[in-house]
Formats: structure tokens, C-alpha cells, sequence
């Protein structure tokens, strides 16, 4: 008899920084290999012209299926927070608390 039995892997997660960049706007560059998604804090006027500089602070490139699962997590999180669910606490990243 075969038991069906899903198994759970627990993974931890380790931060080299803790940190974090906002970014509220991006371009996206892509290949037959890959996608590369380049974050903005948003546009900035240059001082020596007269034209807009929109500076790149992060570059973070992956696989077209890491991107395809990228895109699901996004549309799984932003479909719930739209019907007024919260994201459920195991989905959330857990930072360890620190004493003081």
C-alpha cells in the first residue's frame, strides 16, 4: 500500500543585508535565456540639463522560470491583498528578534 504523504522542507532563510531599497519604478531587459529587472527609486531632474535621469540602485537577473515563478508568488500576493485577505503569516519573511 503507498501512502500518499507530502513532505515538508524547511529552509532557512540567512540576509546578508537587512536592508532594504524602495523602488517605484523598474525596466525590464530580456533575453532568449533570461530576464533582468532594473529597480528606481524613481526619476530625478539633472542639474547640468534638461533632461530626467532615472538611476538604477539594483539589478537582479534570473532564469525565464524563476521569472515565471516570480510572477505567480507577485500575482498570488497582490490578488489577495485586493480581495482584503492578508498574506498568510507562513508566506511572510520572519526576521529574528534581537535583543536590545
Amino acid at each position: 500500500m503507498e501512502q500518499n504523504k507530502e513532505e515538508k522542507q524547511q529552509i532557512k532563510v540567512s540576509y546578508t543585508e537587512t536592508s532594504a531599497l524602495y523602488a517605484s519604478q523598474f525596466i525590464i531587459n530580456t533575453s532568449e535565456e533570461d530576464v533582468t529587472i532594473n529597480f528606481s527609486s524613481g526619476p530625478m531632474s539633472d542639474p547640468a540639463g534638461e533632461t530626467t535621469v532615472l538611476p538604477i540602485h539594483t539589478r537582479i537577473a534570473m532564469g525565464k522560470e524563476g521569472a515565471k515563478r516570480l510572477h505567480a508568488v507577485l500575482g498570488r500576493v497582490l490578488s489577495q491583498s485586493a480581495d482584503g485577505e492578508k498574506v498568510p503569516k507562513i508566506s511572510q519573511a520572519q526576521l529574528p528578534k534581537m535583543d536590545s
